[in-house]
């Protein structure tokens, strides 16, 4: 992580993935399985414990969202949101952020690429446009 945004995360105390990030790392990743194949990867990942102390908070599947929260000093909130491109192509995106009025220190940031790579034992994205 850079130092420029660990500066950053005084005040800042999100963030998020994208086609076009500001940052490394943040882009929006694709994958060439279903929607609902996502989700279920989703599931495992947090529920082989592949992500410790996180925990599915909701799951909207007709909308693709699974909220998932971490307890602990500094609790922090993921909204993944997994997107139908095709029936056998999905988009995955997530929004993180640290609860309370201090920023985060990027620890958002940390947390995106921890999903992710959490996420990548169980299923590789496509090349990245």
């Amino acid at each position: 992580m850079s130092l420029l945004r660990t500066i950053t995360g005084i005040w800042k105390s999100h963030e998020e993935t994208s086609e076009k990030p500001k940052l490394e790392g943040l882009n929006t990743r694709y994958y060439k399985k279903s929607r609902e194949a996502m989700i279920d990867y989703v599931h495992k990942i947090v529920n082989n414990n592949k992500l410790p102390n996180w925990k599915v908070s909701s799951v909207d599947e007709e909308r693709g969202e699974i909220v998932l929260e971490k307890k602990g000093v500094s609790s922090s909130v993921m909204v993944i949101t997994v997107f139908k491109i095709t029936p056998i192509k999905s988009a995955v995106d997530i929004y993180s952020s640290k609860q309370g009025s201090f920023g985060d220190l990027g620890s958002s940031y940390k947390n995106i690429l921890e999903f992710f790579k959490a996420l990548h034992t169980e299923v590789q994205p496509e090349d990245q446009r």
